[in-house]
């Protein structure tokens, strides 16, 4: 084995080594500097602070301070539920939202909702089997409304149609903001002039 390369390799200098060593040191001292002066200004803002908070405390009586913290406890609690509100998920909007979207012949009589997967299961009875499908395709286009499932579907003895459905909601549900103006769908067969009102 040849001894004599590795033996150039350490007698030979980069002159490239000494400019990444010099550099290297000079961001080391130049993080060191920093360090201090950051550190000597945290210092002297925390005595700064520590003064302000010394000099207030010379202010005011003993029952303005006792006022001042009841007001400050006060305001804490005000901020507090105002958060809670702004963030509240209120779940009887989707009451709002079913009793808007239901068609006058639709009964509902069983109301399950599952708020942590934006589910509802409705059980109810229809008219008949047309009206039924049309409460169906009410809901279908409905932007709140992601799928719909039919869990099973009867023909009761007094001639209505008994079903339960399973509703998929998109969460924004819970933010739903109910219409005054209840929901109208006109039929192609009916032959009922519209009256206008006189001038």
């Amino acid at each position: 084995m040849d001894f004599s390369i590795i033996y150039q390799l350490r007698t030979k200098k980069f002159w490239w080594l000494d400019v990444i060593l010099y550099f290297a040191l000079s961001l080391l001292v130049a993080a060191l500097f920093c360090y201090l002066i950051f550190a000597i200004k945290i210092s002297m803002q925390s005595k700064q602070i520590k003064e302000l908070d010394a000099s207030m405390e010379t202010v005011g009586t003993e029952q303005q301070k006792v006022y001042e913290k009841e007001v400050i406890d006060y305001q804490k609690k005000f901020n507090d539920f105002a958060k809670l509100f702004k963030n509240h998920e209120f779940t009887s909007n989707v009451f709002a939202f079913v009793e808007e979207h239901t068609r006058p012949t639709v009964w509902f009589g069983r109301f399950n909702m599952d708020q942590k997967n934006a589910a509802v299961l409705l059980s109810g009875e229809a008219d008949s089997m047309e009206e039924f499908g049309r409460q169906v395709a009410i809901l279908e286009k409905n932007e709140y409304v992601k799928s719909i499932s039919l869990l099973n579907s009867s023909l009761g003895d007094s001639a209505r149609v008994g079903f339960n459905l399973n509703l998929s909601l998109d969460p924004k549900i819970f933010s739903y903001i109910s219409n005054t103006i209840p929901i109208l769908e006109t039929t192609t067969s009916s032959s009922e002039p519209i009256l206008q009102p006189n001038p």
